[in-house]
């Protein structure tokens, strides 16, 4: 499922996974069903934090593995966070408790997991600032959606 500016783009709901989505005052939701009034949204899972409870802890069976992750402080701010991973000598990954605890420990109210491993790569200014376990670490693997961030 994903919501562009209001629009509807896929509308196949995976009730296995949660709704992430931005309302019009730039709030992020995550729950299981799309709010009335989602601006923007997608689905991934699992939920790490919700309303401030923590939901992951240890490795909850899904191991060491490169992460992207986005969350939201109560105030607002917006946390997004790639970990690479797969790349011994370089890094292996995190487990999703200890992502968990971090967000919690910069005050995530809201945290959900997304897409990790070759398709997890995070731009800066136009600059590619992490390093994909995809065969093209530069590009990573081609994906049909993305959360874009305009800083202006």
């Amino acid at each position: 499922m994903v919501v562009s500016g209001g629009r509807t783009v896929i509308d196949t709901l995976d009730t296995k996974m949660k709704v992430i989505g931005m309302d019009s005052g730039n709030r992020l939701n995550i729950s299981s069903t799309l709010p009335r009034g989602t601006r923007d949204a997608m689905q991934f899972s699992p939920a790490l934090i919700v309303n401030g409870k923590q939901l992951i802890s240890g490795s909850s069976g899904w191991g060491l593995q490169p992460r992207s992750v986005i969350g939201q402080t109560k105030d607002g701010q917006m946390l997004l966070t790639v970990i690479d991973g797969r790349q011994p000598g370089y890094s292996i990954g995190i487990t999703l408790g200890d992502l968990t605890d971090i967000l919690y420990q910069y005050g995530a109210y809201q945290a959900c997991n997304l897409d990790g491993g070759s398709s997890a790569v995070m731009y800066y200014r136009g600059r590619n600032i992490t390093r994909s376990s995809a065969v093209t670490p530069d590009k990573g693997r081609h994906i049909p959606n993305a959360w874009i961030v305009d800083a202006n």
